[in-house]
């Protein structure tokens, strides 16, 4: 350990040292001006500052104990025009123990909690000492938040050193904790995350932010994290940043061994084989350097076995544990075309490498996320948490606050990227028996990722108002804080309806590239895609940011018209939402004729025939006639037939009421709300003076 130490020391030592800008190695360059992500170095008002951090940590994960010890350096830059006073710190673990602001939160709503050892005593992370500037200071902890007053105030464009020795204890009750643990084979699994004091954020918009961890966001300041970890030295270990010494901790020989294809023909299940030997005398400690990140994770277990694709330099791992190694063959591919896609469609993935790891959860932090599951199930659960490295990594909102502007738009790359990999349809494997190959049904990613969340609350006019606090929406999941997710990526789609793919497309891109190793904030996204796309957009924000107003629409009537070849096609506005409307005709001779009624001034680039624009709002022109001319006569009416615009009644959207008719196999299959489905099977029932009587059932929905 005396040797690692030694090389952190150095790591500190020169940390002042001038370089060119070199993210993957010390010193620290992250505000060197040559770095491009640097938000100094990057134009976007001439007001806007954010805060800097440079965190170094040498730690030692006992695995007897299960208890991190660790000590830290923290340089940090005030760049803002205040004096601070006060310095705050998140100790995110200690939210998981009885009493605490979480538990009581739980309790409230009904839930009894169970507590582990460490959990039960009070333990989550303990600061053994803290100066400031070597300066001893005054503290006071309320549960996660640690506030500290330095003797001396923290001008504006001054840096102050922190030192910290602290200790983090792991353990698994019932609260759902991020940093858990668990038996993987003969040894223990860890997730090293939020498990160093994390100063909190001081911006623009609340000064420090404060909020107690109730167990689900975060909130970081960007900058650099030199981290040496000690483990066992059977452990297999990796962790957000650049390894510097793999050669020492893993050699070529042993990463050979180690290889995710050697167990490809493992049953799922089986024990994992012993490639490491363990000896509690030998320890090994694994050095990262990370920049332009605002946290730091890690993920260990000896029986991670290693897979690893490319894409444009960008390495890709998948941690697999061994006894599931044969259905984790294809992540690391899998990584990299996700990488790719995103990288595409809305901006260059900035870090060096992505990793995907097998540790029973669901969950991302920069360039780590700790997954689970196996193909093809793990598909859609990869490209949400890697999508995550975009918006969470590389645009550092404050989703404490509002954890849809990480959350809902990560939802909506979920969509986009699994149909970019794998078309409209989800993935599975081949259902079990011909019955239920015959009568179950694909499943769309577009409603299964999105549109069934959002539109079971919404159909009931239960799903709540978006800009909401992360931790105050009311109701449950399903009609409250799983919105973040679903009414999000609802709200983007139909952003994409309103604005038409490619500038919407842009838009996103354009958003992404200002605010990239940023913090926005919900005004700010609302003030770029204005600002770039040049259209009043203000009644979109206004409707699904800050109502609970839901779309309506409906066809009333189709009927001709005086004028030769026309018709008259009447929509009424039933829900309280106005939005552009997108329509089309099929005629007679089943040729399709698309239309767009817009509602503003703006009409967006589309094949369509555009129509008069339609204003209307609240009891302003709730109908709507368009004359059109359609030859060949009118067959059928439908409004939008790509299923965007989120109108909670579908079944009035088309001029005669889509029905459908099934065997009812009493399989599941998602409701359609796209249409009505009837359900009829052959019955036999049976009384002692009927006899027997045989007839149809049929039931309908």
């Amino acid at each position: 350990m005396k040797k690692y130490l030694f090389l952190l020391v150095f790591v500190l030592a020169v940390q002042f040292v001038w370089a060119q800008y070199n993210p993957l190695s010390p010193p620290n360059t992250f505000r060197s001006a040559d770095n491009p992500l640097y938000w100094k170095n990057r134009f976007l008002t001439t007001d806007y500052w954010q805060q800097d951090v440079h965190y170094r940590i040498a730690a030692t994960v006992d695995e007897k104990t299960d208890i991190i010890t660790a000590k830290m350096e923290l340089s940090y830059w005030n760049n803002s025009p205040d004096t601070l006073y006060e310095v705050y710190f998140h100790l995110y673990e200690n939210a998981f123990q009885p009493n605490s602001y979480a538990d009581k939160k739980e309790t409230a709503q009904g839930t009894k909690n169970r507590f582990g050892k460490y959990e039960s005593e009070g333990k989550g992370t303990e600061i053994l000492s803290l100066v400031v500037e070597d300066v001893s200071v005054q503290q006071e902890l309320d549960n996660t938040i640690l506030k500290v007053v330095p003797k001396e105030p923290i001008l504006p464009n001054s840096k102050t050193e922190f030192k910290i020795e602290f200790k983090t204890y792991f353990d698994q009750g019932s609260m759902g904790r991020r940093m858990k643990l668990f038996e993987s084979g003969d040894f223990t699994h860890y997730d090293g995350v939020h498990w160093y004091p994390r100063i909190s954020v001081y911006d623009q918009k609340f000064g420090w932010t404060t909020d107690q961890h109730l167990g689900s966001e975060f909130y970081g300041d960007f900058g650099t994290f030199d981290v040496a970890l000690s483990f066992a030295s059977n452990y297999i270990v990796d962790a957000t940043g650049y390894l510097l010494n793999r050669e020492q901790v893993l050699p070529s020989e042993l990463r050979q061994k180690l290889d995710i294809k050697n167990f490809a023909d493992k049953p799922w299940g089986d024990k994992a084989s012993v490639v490491i030997p363990y000896d509690s005398t030998e320890r090994k400690t694994w050095i990262f350097h990370a920049e332009n990140v605002h946290d730091f994770a890690f993920t260990a277990d000896p029986n991670y076995r290693i897979g690893e694709a490319e894409w444009k330099g960008i390495k890709c791992y998948s941690l697999a544990q061994e006894s599931h190694a044969a259905e984790w063959q294809n992540a690391a591919e899998y990584t990299a075309k996700t990488i790719q896609v995103f990288s595409e469609g809305i901006g260059m993935y900035k870090y060096h490498k992505m990793i995907v790891a097998d540790a029973r959860d669901g969950m991302e932090y920069p360039m780590l996320t700790l997954d689970g599951g196996s193909d093809p199930d793990y598909r859609g659960l990869l490209v949400h948490e890697v999508g995550h490295n975009w918006f969470y990594g590389q645009v550092g909102n404050n989703e404490t606050y509002r954890a849809a502007l990480d959350e809902g738009f990560t939802q909506y790359l979920t969509a986009y990227g699994m149909r970019k990999i794998d078309g409209d349809t989800v993935v599975e494997l081949p259902a079990d028996g011909w019955y239920r190959r015959r009568f179950e049904k694909e499943r769309l990613v577009m409603d299964d990722e999105i549109y069934y969340g959002f539109m079971r609350s919404a159909m009931n006019y239960s799903d709540p108002r978006l800009n909401t606090h992360s931790d105050q929406f009311e109701n449950s999941y399903r009609d409250g804080y799983g919105h973040v997710y679903y009414k999000t990526a609802t709200m983007l789609y139909n952003l994409e309806y309103v604005l038409g793919d490619t500038l919407f497309a842009n838009a996103l891109k354009n958003y992404f590239d200002e605010w990239q190793f940023r913090h926005p904030y919900f005004d700010d996204f609302r003030k770029s895609v204005i600002r770039y796309t040049k259209v009043d957009l203000n009644w979109f924000f206004d409707q699904w940011l800050e109502s609970e107003k839901r779309i309506d629409y409906a066809i009333t009537k189709v009927k001709k018209s005086d004028n030769p070849d026309s018709y008259i096609v009447r929509f009424k506005r039933k829900g309280d939402m106005q939005m552009p409307v997108d329509f089309t005709v099929t005629d007679q001779n089943d040729s399709i004729h698309q239309f767009h009624i817009s509602n503003t001034w703006f009409n967006k680039e589309t094949d369509a025939t555009t129509l008069p624009k339609w204003t209307g709002f609240g009891n302003l022109n709730t109908t709507y006639d368009a004359e059109i001319v359609i030859p060949a006569g009118i067959r059928s009416v439908q409004i939008d037939p790509t299923n965007r615009l989120a109108d909670v009644n579908m079944l009035d959207n088309r001029s005669a009421t889509p029905v459908s008719f099934e065997f009812d196999h009493q399989l599941y299959n998602r409701p359609d709300w796209k249409s009505y489905e009837f359900f009829g099977r052959p019955d036999i029932w049976y009384n002692g003076f009927d006899g027997f009587k045989f007839g149809v059932h049929l039931n309908g929905s």
